[in-house]
């Protein structure tokens, strides 16, 4: 496994092998999850790349575009990652077919490389030669735009192209961004299927049905889109980082600590704020001074080939100087040296003067790097501050919760936890998109605290919900003293939802009813009840490898589904198709039913009633009882809570303690540190894009009898349009109608 990337950062070999893998890995598994819920592999994917710091369009120019690509010749896989300026333009096909060129050329490659007279770090050097030319040679066609649509003239009809496909499937849902999580996460939430009336009849319409996508799985794989973009652009912003420019950083803050170790104590931000300011302006002072000497070197004349030239560098540092001290430039000077070895591609007969534009970039970087530095710590401070203010609410509503009896405890320590997931959110949203000038006064920042809280409180109490296993919870903690001989019952009932979401997950995917709708002849099913009947046989031997305790409720649900039409009077008609959309849509709305906590009350009933143990079944009576109690705290307990935050937000006295741990300073990877933060937010030049699906393409894998049934390959296609970041829309479409060979069967 190897790879190359060509980037506007410098980035070490082994980080480029790692970034390579962690590619690799994230298309090996997303793949593993379309071939189960879509019978297909990624083609394409294309994310609109969304700045939420609209006024950086000004200052910076970011790519609109990050587009994922894989490749693919006999045992050889091979895949791009690129960032474009625009989107859209790219003919995809064309694209994918100078891939699948390179795979076959590498194919040939590791031909070549298993050569008997070939040891394995040989080998291993020829790979990673051809990955780095075979990465020029695509990078060099993408640049070239030989990739683009024609737009002028005659252009060739795409297989995926508007007018050969057909939309039969829609969907609409609003995306919840977690900003204080690396990368930002994305979520759906609020999900609504929208009806789209058949493109297909007769024949074509049973036969599309077979190949066709579930809305369920639609939704599950816009989900695992949104996170594969959300983790592709996060690699990609690897690539961004100047290796050198991270290495000046750690230098400065590891001279800032050691200088500064003795003056933390009980200072305020303005206070640290302005000591970073003098011992920065220190500081810099110092490495400007070593890199006009540095310039002077130029100036001597010397020559021989680099690593002399370096060597004369050195000795002429050492010189006597009192403008510096030797161990103050020794780890600049490594930096430096190292610099130079990666700017400079002539390696023999050089000169000194051949170090000027190293020495100018060198300086450049250092200047760029105080600035960083320097308009950073003020915003870090603020998240800091509002983020130790979160935890000193969090902690006065957990006192306040220590009072309470234990389910009423459990259950708000639940909630506050998620009270607090959603302040970092909405307080990492604010620190992110605020361009006001920061103020670091108590009372204003109180103010801006409480104002915050209020406007998003709504916002989370709109989705404080009490669960069945909550619930239970609270049953289960009221009959402790009896409820030893039905524990296990207990344990299983918390576990309901869960295994009836999964299930219907399991149900609704193609590996499963596609499967089982191919596998039966169409003159099989004639009604409901036929396709429920053999559904059912279907499942009950898919099922039972699987060890979940409810699998038994959705076999009761698809024989209950027959039981639906077994009185009807009205001999109806029915298509496949009809029979598809109706049953899935009676499992949607059975699993919906059954995971609100008043119907769970039924299925409780009936669960009692076929239990035979006595004693077992009385303790399970009073656990019926105190359930069907508790079922009131799903309105009352987001009341009482709520009550509860907006009580202690009124009297919030913030504990202003000037504390300022040197560990922060430290220019290791700790999550809280500055460096960090740095690292996140300015040394990755894409910190401020969020990845936004707009085109996903999926090539369907057809079977050796499946391909006699199409003269071209099957695609599906996800478009997607977005409004902002927070709103998305997807039409599901095919290019059935123009692949299909209907008249085969009909032989």
């Amino acid at each position: 496994m190897v790879g190359d990337i060509i980037s506007p950062g410098n980035l070490t070999k082994n980080l480029i092998n790692e970034l390579s893998k962690d590619v690799i890995r994230y298309l090996t598994e997303f793949n593993a999850m379309l071939r189960d819920y879509t019978g297909s592999e990624l083609y394409s994917v294309e994310f609109e790349l969304l700045n939420y710091k609209e006024g950086d369009y000004s200052i910076k120019i970011y790519p609109k575009s990050m587009l994922l690509m894989p490749g693919k010749y006999k045992e050889c896989e091979s895949l791009m990652l690129a960032l474009k300026p625009e989107t859209g333009y790219l003919n995809v096909h064309k694209s994918s077919q100078s891939i699948n060129r390179i795979s076959r050329l590498f194919f040939e490659v590791e031909d070549y490389a298993n050569h008997p007279n070939l040891d394995f770090n040989e080998k291993k050097q020829v790979y990673k030669t051809f990955a780095t030319r075979f990465s020029k040679k695509l990078f060099g066609e993408l640049i070239e735009d030989k990739w683009n649509k024609k737009l002028i003239g005659l252009s060739e009809s795409l297989p995926t192209d508007k007018e050969n496909l057909k939309i039969y499937s829609k969907l609409k849902s609003n995306l919840e961004i977690n900003w204080y999580k690396t990368p930002f996460e994305i979520k759906l939430s609020q999900i609504e299927f929208g009806k789209v009336r058949d493109p297909f009849e007769g024949k074509s319409a049973i036969e599309h049905l077979k190949f066709s996508i579930t809305e369920p799985s639609a939704g599950f794989v816009i989900e695992k889109t949104l996170k594969l973009g959300s983790n592709l652009l996060n690699l990609a912003n690897w690539g961004t980082i100047d290796e050198f420019q991270e290495r000046i950083i750690k230098h400065i803050l590891k001279k800032t600590r050691d200088t500064i170790l003795l003056d933390l104590d009980n200072k305020s931000e303005i206070q640290i704020i302005s000591l970073f300011d003098n011992f920065l302006k220190q500081i810099k002072q110092k490495l400007e001074e070593f890199t006009i000497y540095c310039k002077k070197f130029l100036k001597t004349g010397e020559k021989g080939d680099l690593a002399e030239i370096l060597l004369k560098l050195k000795n002429f540092l050492k010189e006597p100087n009192q403008n510096y001290k030797q161990e103050e430039i020794q780890d600049i000077y490594i930096i430096l040296r190292d610099f130079i070895k990666k700017t400079i591609s002539k390696k023999q007969e050089i000169r000194a003067n051949d170090f000027n534009s190293s020495f100018n970039y060198f300086s450049e970087l250092l200047n760029r790097s105080f600035n960083k530095i320097r308009e950073s710590l003020p915003k870090y401070l603020l998240i800091r501050r509002l983020n130790k203010t979160v935890q000193i609410l969090i902690n006065k509503l957990k006192s306040e919760f220590d009072k309470e009896q234990k389910p009423v405890k459990i259950l708000g320590y639940r909630f506050i936890e998620k009270f607090r997931d959603h302040l970092l959110k909405m307080i990492n949203k604010y620190s992110i998109l605020t361009e006001k000038k920061i103020i670091f006064q108590r009372d204003i920042i109180k103010k801006n605290f409480i104002r915050l809280i209020s406007n998003y409180l709504d916002d989370f109490f709109d989705n404080v919900q009490l669960g069945i296993a909550e619930i239970i919870s609270f049953a289960e903690i009221n009959i402790d003293e009896d409820s030893k001989n039905i524990a296990h019952y207990i344990e299983d009932f918390k576990k309901f939802s869960d295994e009836i979401h999964f299930l219907l997950s399991y149900i609704l995917r193609y590996s499963t009813i596609n499967r089982f709708i191919k596998d039966k002849p169409d003159k099989e099913i004639s009604d409901p009840v036929s396709f429920s009947t053999k559904f059912h046989r279907f499942l009950e031997k898919r099922l039972a490898g699987i060890d979940l305790i409810w699998k038994s409720v959705i076999l009761d649900w698809i024989k209950n589904y027959a039981k639906l039409f077994f009185k009807l009077e009205v001999n109806r008609m029915w298509t496949i198709n009809e029979i598809y959309t109706d049953f899935i849509n009676y499992l949607e709305e059975k699993e919906k039913i059954s995971r609100n906590p008043n119907s769970f009350t039924e299925f409780l009933d009936t669960f009692i009633a076929k239990i035979e143990n006595g004693d077992e079944k009385k303790t399970l009576m009073k656990f019926y009882e105190q359930y069907k109690y508790f079922i009131g705290v799903n309105t009352e307990f987001p009341k009482y809570l709520r009550e509860k935050i907006e009580t202690q937000i009124k009297s919030l006295n913030l504990d202003w303690e000037n504390d300022f741990p040197i560990e922060i300073l430290s220019s290791n990877e700790n999550s809280n540190s500055f460096y960090e933060y740095l690292r996140e937010n300015e040394l990755k030049y894409f910190s401020n894009l969020i990845p936004i699906p707009s085109t996903m393409i999926l090539k369907h894998k057809l079977n050796n009898e499946e391909l006699e049934l199409f003269k071209g390959d099957l695609f599906q296609v996800f478009g997607f349009k977005n409004w902002g970041v927070e709103n998305i829309a997807l039409e599901l479409s095919d290019n059935f109608e123009e692949v299909y060979r209907e008249w085969i069967k009909e032989l």
